[in-house]
């Protein structure tokens, strides 16, 4: 009986019976689904997949019920514009005894219904609307940037270095903080670095992601100690904010809108029903503008990469002019907005550093068809298992020429491209990023995320130029004749002896990113550019 059995799942299925059997890819992956649980639970999926589609093609079978698929923009179009429905990965990341909430809802009409909820509080006119307290959160915390980098590296003669990484998440999370519970609700751990040991402890409990997502039932057995008491020093903390904001209703008149707090009263969510809400994103807001705003500073940090800062500061000067004090602070959001070269930045730097660059896991909700080379065609059958990983999509060379190179000015149009073939251009690539996902599903924050770094980019570089802190690192020099960086690569396999900066900038293999040891140092100078 054994060994019919095993025959049966070890042969007869996988390669005779399954719909899966004509899918390229792994022996193991075929069998079984911990393979790829345990490539995730050591933090080498991401990497995995996409060598997977290196070797195997555009369609891969990961477990014996899912699949990835790569290569061509229509994937992204069905899967996520389309919106097949969200796997249960997603329903783990509900909040305060299991409530549901917006990311976390699986079900594409309860989504909908959560959505339009709150979504107008996100659109970029509500954001941009100076009726509205956005653009003064905003303006304000970007000051108190300014301000905290030049009291602890610009304004100093020596011992110059700050570790940036979490100064962006005290941004991120002041400014997330204030959007959901009212300005005077919200953190202040710009002005006060003694309260940022809550930072520490959401990237602590954000190292349980496989634990969360995909075996909740042993995460207390998988959690160290100090795991255990920053989860119950993040609940408590959370709980004290929302307990604030209850208490403290933000006054607004009549044509401002509320708190997101408040508007999800106002429309029947209250209480840990309505903190499931404000939790998670502020948990997703703080840490992902975090990634990005150091990713995009150490970019524009590396020594071959200086003349980038230099062309984003003659962009700034022409367009604001120089800092008439070192108080003066860029506040028309409207022009920052929409900066070429800026936003050029920003792209790349969410191409080549996304800040979720692992799977984004769908169900197929009936009979759907991929192919997997040489015109063959398989049929996945409903209740399958299927996603993008975006670091691979973000990497198509055919799509991104030296796709693991940071190049900005790809997003530009290049001297004498014809204006139809540089949209077009642009359009392409744009099928093929996700930053944000994609879709009715796309993050509701990505109007408040972008305009918050833009802002903090344009001020931080109209202020000053920065370099990599050579206290932190062995910095990697390049000689003149060099063409090409190396690309900071994804892994901890990958970090090498964690010695010079571009090994210690490894990204984390998970799906969420962040540099492997959770610092970035930089130092920063008053502008030397030539005007």
């Amino acid at each position: 009986i054994l060994g019919v059995f095993l025959a049966y799942h070890l042969i007869l299925y996988p390669f005779f019976l399954s719909p899966l059997r004509d899918v390229p890819g792994p022996y193991l992956h075929r069998i079984s689904s911990l393979s790829s649980l345990n490539k995730q639970r050591k933090g080498r999926w991401t990497m995995t997949v996409y060598e997977l589609h290196k070797r195997y093609g555009d369609v891969v079978v990961l477990s014996p019920t899912e699949v990835s698929v790569n290569g061509n923009s229509k994937y992204v179009h069905d899967i996520y514009i389309k919106n097949f429905p969200k796997a249960k990965f997603y329903e783990n990341f509900r909040n305060h005894g299991f409530k549901d909430n917006m990311f976390a809802s699986l079900e594409n009409d309860r989504h909908i219904a959560y959505k339009k909820l709150i979504m107008n509080l996100y659109s970029k006119s509500a954001i941009f609307n100076k009726k509205n307290g956005t653009h003064s959160i905003i303006v304000q915390k970007v000051g108190q940037l300014v301000d905290d980098i030049r009291q602890s590296s610009s304004g100093k003669t020596q011992n110059l270095g700050i570790e940036v990484y979490t100064l962006f998440a005290s941004l991120a999370m002041d400014v997330v903080s204030a959007f959901e519970l009212g300005m005077s609700n919200g953190t202040d751990l710009l002005l006060h670095p003694e309260k940022r040991h809550i930072i520490i402890s959401h990237r602590q409990v954000a190292s349980m992601v496989f634990w969360t997502t995909l075996m909740p039932r042993f995460w207390n057995w998988a959690a160290s100690s100090t795991i255990l008491k920053a989860s119950y020093d993040i609940t408590k903390w959370q709980l004290g904010l929302y307990a604030q904001a209850e208490e403290n209703v933000p006054d607004v008149k009549e044509d401002e809108n509320k708190s997101t707090l408040e508007t999800l009263k106002q429309k029947g969510l209250k209480g840990e029903y309505a903190y499931s809400f404000l939790t998670d994103n502020i948990f997703a807001g703080h840490e992902t503008t975090a990634i990005q705003l150091a990713y995009m500073c150490y970019e524009l940090s590396r020594p071959k990469n200086l003349h980038l800062q230099e062309s984003l500061r003659k962009e700034l000067i022409r367009e604001f002019g120089h800092p008439k004090s070192e108080k003066d602070i860029i506040d028309d959001m409207s022009k920052v907005d929409v900066l070429p070269y800026l936003n050029s930045v920003l792209d790349e730097n969410s191409r080549v550093h996304a800040s979720i660059p692992g799977s984004e896991p769908r169900l197929v909700d009936s009979p759907y068809k991929v192919e997997v080379g040489e015109g063959k065609v398989v049929e996945l059958p409903k209740g399958t298992g299927i996603s993008c990983v975006v670091y691979a999509l973000h990497r198509q060379s055919d799509v991104f020429a030296e796709p693991d190179q940071f190049i900005p000015e790809r997003w530009l149009q290049y001297e004498n491209e014809p204006d139809e073939v540089f949209r077009q251009r642009i359009k392409r690539m744009q099928r093929y990023m996700m930053p944000f996902g994609k879709g009715i599903r796309m993050c509701l924050g990505m109007n408040l995320a972008l305009i918050e770094m833009k802002m903090a980019i344009a001020n931080l570089y109209w202020h000053y130029n920065s370099k990599i802190c050579s206290d932190w690192c062995e910095i990697t020099e390049y000689t003149e004749d060099s063409k090409k960086l190396n690309p900071i690569l994804m892994g901890e396999t990958r970090k090498g002896e964690n010695r010079t900066d571009e090994e210690k900038m490894t990204m984390y293999d998970s799906y969420t990113t962040r540099p492997l040891n959770d610092e970035c140092w930089l130092e920063w100078y008053d502008n030397q550019f030539e005007n």
